[in-house]
C-alpha cells in the first residue's frame, strides 16, 4: 500500500481539495439543517401553544360559565395569554363594558373595525393601534338570533411580525390572523353563553368543533387528575386511561411538555387546565407536523444534491489546479536531467507567469549562465592577452571619467566661488544703503517726511536682504537635502495666485500686473505658503527683467494639472540659456542684465519645490520679446478627499 507521502502531488492535491470540499459541505448542510429543524420546531411549538391557550380558556369559560364567573374576570384572564395585547368587550351603543386595562370600562370605543362589526354584524380584523402600539385586532359580534348585542374585541401583540424577515411576515401574518378569529369566536361565544345560559355545550362538542375547523390540529384530547380521558376527536379513546408521558408529566407537575411523535407526524402538546388555582386536568393537543417532515426531507435531499456537486466540481477544480503545476514540474524534470548529462543548449518552455513559470525562466537563466560562463572561460583561455588590453582599456576609461568628475567638481567649486562673491555683494549693497540711511537718521536733524522717506528705504533694503538671506537658507537646506517642511492640504491654486497679485498691486510696482483665470479650477494637494513663495519667486523675476509692460499671471486646466503661468514682455533669455534657469548660482550673462542683482537661487528653488509636489516646470522664451514661465500641478482625485 502506498503510503501519503509517496503519492504524487497531484492526486495529495485532489485528494485534499476533495476532503476539504466534502467537509465545507457537510459542515454547511448540518447547519442548515439544524437551524431549520429548530425553526421548525419553535413555530410549531408556538402555534400549538397558541391553540393550546384558546382550547384551554374556551374550558375554563365553559367551566366559569357553570361557575358563574364575572365578565371582567374571564376578559383579565384571556389577557394574560402570551402573544394577547388587550381584550375589550362592547356593547351595541359602542361603550366598553369590560376591558383588559379596566380604567377604559365605560368610555366608548372610537375604532372603525369595532363600527363595522356592530353596523353589519360579521366577523372584523385588521391592523390597529391601541394605546399608542401598533396591534392586529379581530372584533366578533355578540348576537342573539339576528339581534346584535355588542362585541368582542381580541388584539395581537405584533413584535414578533414587526422583527421577523419580509419572506416570513406573510406566515406570521396568516397565523395571527387563524389564531386572533379563534380567540375572539371562542370568547364571543363563551360571553354570549354567559348573558344568555339556554344550554350547557358539553366539551366534547368544542373539541369536535374546534378539530373540524383546523386544518392543523390532528389530534385534541382533554385529561382529568386522574389521568383518564373525558373528550378527544377520537371517541375511542374517551373514558380509558391517559397512558401518555406528556399526561404524566404534566399532571406531576410540568407547565408545559412539548414531543415530535414521527410515526404519527404529528407534533404534540400538553398543557395544565386550572380553573383558578386548582388543577383540573391536562389538554393535549397534536398538530400536525406532514409539512415538517416534508421541509426537512426537502433540505436533506437539497443538502445531499449539493454536496455530490461540490465532491464533483471539487474533483474538477483539483484537476484544473494541479495539471499547471504538476505538467510544467515533469518537463522541468526531463530538461534537468539532459542538463545533467551536458546538454546546455535545453530549454524549459515558460507557459504562465506564477512561480512555475518564475522557476522555469531562472532555470533557462541558470542553463544560459552555464553556457555562457563555458564560452567565457573558453575564450577567456584563448584571448588572456586580449582581456589584458582589454582592463588596460576599462582603467583608461575609469581615469577618463574621474578627470572628468574632478573638471566638474573644479567648475563646481568655481561656481560656488562666484556664488560667494556674487551673494556677498548681494548682501553687501541692501546693508549698506541700510547702514547709511540709519547713519543720516542718527546724525542729522531731518524733517519727518525725510525721516519718513528715510525709513522706507531702510524697510525696503531690509525686505530684500531678507529675501536674499531667506534664498541662501533654502538652497542650503536643498544641498543638505534637509526636507522643508512641507504641510500639504487640499489649496485652489487661483486663490493663491490673486492673493500674490494683489500683495505686488498695493507695492506699487508701476506696472499693471493682469490675471486671466479660468472658473472653477479643481483643488490641488499642496503646502500653500510654498507654492505662495514660487509665484512670488516669478513674479520677482518678471518684474526684475522687464523695464516696463504689463506682467500676466494666467490660470488654466491642462492635461489633468492646474497650471499657473507668469508672462512678462521683458528683455528675454538665449534659447542655449533656456536649459540652465533652473540650475543653482546660474545667471544670465546679457548687457541687459548686468545692472540688475540677483544670486541665481530664486528659480532653482522654485524647481526644488514644483518637483517635490509631483509638478511640471513650463518656460517659453524669445530674445527681446519677453518670457514665460509656468508650473502644473496634479488634479485632487475624489477618492484622495475621501482619505
Amino acid at each position: 500500500m502506498i503510503s501519503l507521502k509517496d503519492m504524487k502531488i497531484q492526486t495529495k492535491i485532489i485528494m485534499a481539495m476533495v476532503l476539504l470540499l466534502i467537509f465545507i459541505g457537510l459542515l454547511s448542510f448540518w447547519a442548515s439543517y439544524m437551524h431549520e429543524k429548530k425553526s421548525l420546531l419553535t413555530n410549531m411549538q408556538h402555534n400549538a401553544v397558541i391553540l393550546n391557550h384558546a382550547l384551554i380558556i374556551s374550558i375554563t369559560n365553559q367551566k366559569s360559565i357553570a361557575e358563574k364567573v364575572n365578565l371582567q374576570t374571564l376578559v383579565e384572564e384571556l389577557s394574560l395569554t402570551e402573544g394577547i395585547f388587550g381584550v375589550w368587550v362592547i356593547d351595541n351603543s359602542s361603550r366598553i363594558t369590560s376591558a383588559t386595562f379596566r380604567e377604559q370600562a365605560g368610555e366608548v370605543a372610537s375604532s372603525y373595525l369595532i363600527s363595522d362589526a356592530l353596523q353589519n354584524g360579521y366577523y372584523v380584523s385588521g391592523f390597529d393601534t391601541k394605546l399608542g402600539e401598533q396591534v392586529y385586532s379581530a372584533i366578533y359580534p355578540l348576537k342573539k338570533g339576528n339581534k346584535i348585542l355588542g362585541a368582542v374585541e381580541v388584539a395581537f401583540e405584533l413584535r414578533e411580525y414587526l422583527n421577523a424577515q419580509t419572506s416570513h411576515r406573510i406566515h406570521l401574518a396568516a397565523q395571527m390572523k387563524r389564531d386572533i378569529r379563534i380567540m375572539a369566536e371562542s370568547l364571543s361565544s363563551s360571553i354570549e353563553k354567559m348573558q344568555y345560559i339556554n344550554e350547557l355545550i358539553h366539551i366534547q362538542r368544542l373539541v369536535d368543533r374546534l378539530c373540524a375547523e383546523s386544518e392543523i390540529i390532528s389530534r385534541i384530547m382533554i385529561v382529568d387528575d386522574n389521568s383518564r380521558t373525558i373528550a378527544c376527536n377520537d371517541l375511542s379513546r374517551v373514558g380509558t386511561i391517559a397512558d401518555d408521558k406528556g399526561v404524566k408529566a404534566v399532571i406531576n407537575g410540568a407547565d408545559i411538555y412539548t414531543r415530535l411523535a414521527p410515526s404519527q407526524k404529528i407534533y404534540l402538546v400538553d398543557m395544565p387546565l386550572r380553573i383558578g388555582d386548582e388543577f383540573k386536568g391536562v389538554v393535549s393537543i397534536g398538530y400536525d407536523a406532514r409539512d415538517y417532515y416534508t421541509h426537512l426531507s426537502e433540505i436533506f435531499r437539497f443538502g445531499s444534491l449539493i454536496s455530490g456537486i461540490g465532491v464533483l466540481m471539487g474533483i474538477l477544480l483539483a484537476f484544473q489546479v494541479s495539471n499547471p503545476i504538476i505538467k510544467p514540474i515533469q518537463r522541468l524534470t526531463d530538461v534537468t536531467k539532459k542538463l545533467a548529462r551536458g546538454d546546455l543548449t535545453v530549454k524549459a518552455s515558460v507557459s504562465s507567469r506564477d512561480e512555475i513559470g518564475t522557476l522555469a525562466i531562472a532555470f533557462n537563466q541558470m542553463a544560459e549562465d552555464l553556457a555562457r560562463s563555458k564560452e567565457e572561460i573558453y575564450q577567456y583561455s584563448k584571448t588572456l592577452e586580449q582581456k589584458v588590453k582589454q582592463r588596460t582599456q576599462e582603467l583608461e576609461l575609469s581615469n577618463q571619467e574621474l578627470r572628468e568628475i574632478q573638471n566638474e567638481l573644479m567648475e563646481a567649486s568655481m561656481a560656488k566661488s562666484e556664488f560667494m562673491s556674487i551673494a556677498s555683494h548681494e548682501l553687501r549693497t541692501p546693508l549698506t544703503s541700510v547702514l547709511g540711511y540709519s547713519e543720516l537718521l542718527l546724525t542729522r536733524d531731518l524733517t519727518e517726511s525725510q525721516k519718513k522717506e528715510f525709513f522706507g528705504f531702510i524697510n525696503e533694503e531690509s525686505v530684500l536682504l531678507s529675501k536674499i538671506i531667506d534664498d541662501l537658507l533654502d538652497i542650503s537646506r536643498i544641498e543638505s537635502q534637509k526636507a522643508f517642511g512641507f504641510v500639504k492640504k487640499p489649496v485652489n491654486l487661483a486663490d493663491i495666485l490673486l492673493k500674490d497679485t494683489k500683495y505686488y498691486s498695493r507695492a506699487e510696482i508701476g506696472r499693471r500686473i493682469i490675471t486671466d483665470m479660468e472658473e472653477n479650477l479643481p483643488l490641488v494637494n499642496a503646502d500653500e505658503e510654498k507654492i505662495g513663495q514660487v509665484i512670488k519667486n516669478l513674479i520677482d523675476n518678471a518684474i526684475k527683467y522687464s523695464p516696463s509692460g504689463d506682467i500676466i499671471a494666467k490660470a488654466f486646466v491642462k492635461d489633468n494639472k492646474v497650471w499657473i503661468a507668469i508672462q512678462d514682455h521683458g528683455i528675454g533669455i538665449s534659447q542655449k540659456d533656456i536649459p540652465h534657469v533652473f540650475d543653482k548660482f546660474f545667471r544670465v550673462k546679457q548687457k541687459e542684465t548686468a545692472h540688475i542683482s540677483g544670486t541665481g537661487l530664486g528659480l532653482a528653488i522654485v524647481k526644488y519645490i514644483v518637483e517635490f509636489h509631483d509638478g511640471e516646470l513650463d518656460i517659453k522664451s524669445k530674445l527681446g520679446e519677453g518670457t514665460t514661465i509656468g508650473f502644473g500641478l496634479p488634479v485632487l482625485k475624489d477618492r484622495d478627499l475621501n482619505e
